[in-house]
C-alpha cells in the first residue's frame, strides 16, 4: 500500500511539472539526531511523508512548486534531539484564480522516534515508525501502516486507511471513511469515529475485544459471533471473551466488521 519506490511515487507529480513548465524549489536539510526524539511540522499547506531508516538522523526534502512558490518560508529549529519545522504561506498577495502552490515534506527518521504534524491543507503517510504519532490536517487523508505506538489523529476532509498499528488508537474524521486493519490482538484501546462515511474493521480471528460499534445512517455487521446486544444499526458486546475497547462510530454510513 504504502511501501513503493519513491522514484515511481513520485514521478507523476515530476511530469506534470515539466509539462507545465514549473520549476520546482527543493529544501534539503540534515540534522544528527538520537533515537526518541521529536519530530514537530507545522504547515500552512503541504503533504508530509514520513518514512524511516536505520540511522541516527533527520532527512528532510521539501519540494515546493508553483507561481506562488516564493510566498511559501520554510524555518528549522534543531533543539537536541528534537527537529521542528515550520512553513509559513503569505496570502496577502493570494489570488484564487492565480494560485499555484504544491508543497511536499519528504522526512525520513530514526526508526524509534516520536512525530507531532499539523498541516492546514495536506494528506499525511507514515510507514514504520515506532513512537507516538500526534497527526491533524485540515484538508487531506492519513494513512498509517506498521506503527507501534498510540496514535492520535483527525481530519477535517479526507479518509483514514490504518494498518497494523501496535497501540492506543484515537482516530477521527469530519468527512471521510475510515480503514482499521488489526492483524495482531489489540492490548490497547481503539476509537475510530466519522461525521460522514463508512467504517470498514479487519480484526484477527483470535480478537478478544468489548465491542461499541454504532450508526446513525446505515448498517452494522460483524463476521464475528458477538456476546451482547446486536440491531441493525448497533452492535454492543464482547468477542472472545473481552478485552480492550474497539470503538467503531459512522454518523452517516455503514459499519462492517471481517475476520483477517
Amino acid at each position: 500500500m504504502l511501501k513503493m519506490n519513491n522514484t515511481f511515487k513520485y514521478a507523476p507529480i515530476a511530469l506534470l511539472l515539466m509539462a507545465g513548465g514549473l520549476q520546482a524549489k527543493t529544501i534539503n536539510k540534515e540534522f544528527t539526531v538520537a533515537n526518541g526524539g521529536l519530530l514537530k511540522i507545522a504547515t500552512d499547506v503541504g503533504a508530509i511523508d514520513i518514512e524511516t531508516h536505520a540511522k541516527e538522523t533527520v532527512l528532510v526534502e521539501i519540494e515546493i512548486t508553483g507561481k506562488n512558490e516564493d510566498d511559501m518560508e520554510v524555518s528549522f529549529k534543531n533543539n537536541g534531539d528534537d527537529v521542528t519545522i515550520k512553513g509559513d504561506f503569505d496570502r496577502s498577495g493570494f489570488s484564487f484564480g492565480n494560485n499555484h502552490i504544491r508543497v511536499t515534506y519528504k522526512v525520513t527518521l530514526p526508526q524509534t522516534y516520536n512525530v507531532d504534524l499539523n498541516t492546514s491543507g495536506g494528506s499525511i503517510e507514515i510507514e514504520d515508525l515506532e513512537g507516538e504519532v500526534d497527526a491533524y490536517t485540515s484538508g487531506g487523508s492519513i494513512s498509517l501502516e506498521d506503527i507501534q505506538g498510540n496514535v492520535d489523529i483527525k481530519t477535517s476532509g479526507g479518509s483514514l486507511d490504518l494498518d497494523n498499528i501496535t497501540g492506543k488508537i484515537d482516530a477521527h474524521t469530519s468527512g471521510g471513511s475510515i480503514e482499521l486493519k488489526l492483524p495482531t490482538k489489540p492490548t490497547k484501546d481503539s476509537k475510530v469515529k466519522t461525521s460522514g462515511g463508512s467504517i470498514t474493521a479487519y480484526l484477527v480471528k483470535n480478537v478478544a475485544v468489548n465491542l461499541s460499534a454504532k450508526t446513525s445512517g446505515g448498517r452494522v455487521s460483524s463476521e464475528f459471533t458477538v456476546d451482547g446486544k446486536i440491531t441493525k444499526r448497533s452492535i454492543e458486546g464482547t468477542i472472545n471473551g473481552g478485552g480492550p475497547e474497539l470503538v467503531l462510530k459512522t454518523s452517516g454510513g455503514s459499519v462492517r466488521i471481517k475476520e483477517i
